[in-house]
């Protein structure tokens, strides 16, 4: 997956990531919508929210009020996007689109960090190719889109590698909200 919009921001390393995580941040809102349309997997919606909350809870911690939305789309969708923003044909797993640049100041009075686009069809299918179970998948999507937010990218070798170690750390170290329900 790439991030949509450009940004030459150096990758942080996983040392730069919180020792502790807040607890209480009653000003991160994360609205989950599923805009599927035949729903070949079901979904928690409210975990979903819950695990993305603490993703980007220990991510942008000094980002508050903010927003952002997590959205489930059909392969169909998710392919108009794909075809639309980066060019490419067919379906993908996830998409990024940030809206408020992670180190500027905000117009408005909260940080809006975008939209992260699902295609759990897709997670699906990449989940049994790797031999991973559907919510590890699912963890992975989320996680590396809530990173492109953030400002952080893949197009280097050093900065893939230190995107991967973020992404490994933060679903090990919140990946349990995730399974409370399953997803």
């Amino acid at each position: 997956m790439k991030m949509l919009v450009d940004n030459s921001k150096k990758i942080a390393v996983v040392s730069n990531l919180l020792e502790e995580i807040p607890d209480n941040d009653d000003e991160t809102y994360i609205d989950v919508i599923d805009k599927r349309l035949e729903k070949s997997s079901e979904i928690n919606l409210e975990t979903l929210g819950k695990f993305a909350k603490k993703v980007v809870e220990e991510t942008a911690p000094t980002k508050r009020p903010l927003e952002m939305n997590v959205i489930l789309l059909d392969p169909e969708e998710i392919s108009i996007l794909n075809e639309k923003h980066l060019s490419k044909s067919g379906p993908t797993d996830v998409l990024a689109f940030p809206i408020d640049e992670p180190d500027s100041k905000t117009d408005g009075p909260v940080y809006l960090m975008g939209d992260v686009c699902i295609c759990p069809e897709v997670a699906t299918h990449q989940a049994k190719e790797k031999d991973l179970n559907f919510e590890d998948e699912i963890a992975l999507l989320l996680t590396h889109g809530i990173l492109h937010l953030l400002g952080y990218d893949h197009y280097e070798k050093s900065a893939e590698v230190e995107m991967k170690k973020m992404e490994n750390t933060l679903i090990a170290r919140h990946i349990k909200h995730l399974r409370v329900n399953d997803v």
